[in-house]
């Protein structure tokens, strides 16, 4: 069997390709500092001046709630939608935000619409939206509404920039 001579300019232009890849993507310390929830993202607005980080486990939490206010009361609902933010924001959940944006997809079309373009049922279109929020490429304005954005310090920029709104703030149910 012939021995397999390596050719040297495919072997340089491969280790070329990997050092450029590792300086596209930052030094391994740069890539540890870069933020890796919303919260460290500092997020500009009304929405963004509260931060919530539920202590223990679970189960810990839901029980304490549960023990204190009654499995159906609106403290045990909110501790629900906190556990489950908490997965998805990290340790420190941007409740307010979280919250409008969950108003967004109840009382308008977006997450339907998202899940028809996507071929996911609308519980999976919400997960989707929330996990965008969480990674700073959705942000909810002071009027809100949501905005498709980038975070400051992507590239050049040194501030957030709102690119595209996504959908308004949603309107009151109102009494019938």
């Amino acid at each position: 069997m012939a021995s397999k001579k390596k050719d040297p300019v495919s072997r340089r232009a491969k280790k070329n390709a990997r050092r450029d890849a590792r300086k596209r993507s930052g030094t391994r310390s740069e890539r540890a500092l870069r933020p890796r929830y919303l919260y460290d993202l500092e997020p500009p607005g009304i929405y963004y001046r509260e931060w919530d980080t539920p202590k223990g486990t679970d189960e810990e939490a839901m029980n304490k709630v549960n023990d204190a206010f009654g499995r159906d009361s609106d403290a045990a609902l909110t501790m629900r939608f906190m556990l489950e933010y908490r997965w998805t924001y990290g340790p420190r959940v941007p409740v307010m935000a979280a919250r409008q944006l969950d108003q967004i997809v109840v009382r308008t079309d977006l997450a339907t619409d998202l899940a028809q373009t996507m071929g996911v049922p609308p519980e999976e279109a919400r997960e989707h939206l929330h996990t965008l929020h969480a990674r700073g490429v959705l942000l909810i304005a002071d009027d809100g509404s949501l905005w498709m954005t980038v975070p400051s310090g992507t590239g050049t920029n040194d501030h957030w920039v709102f690119v595209e709104k996504k959908a308004d703030a949603p309107l009151e149910a109102t009494a019938d």
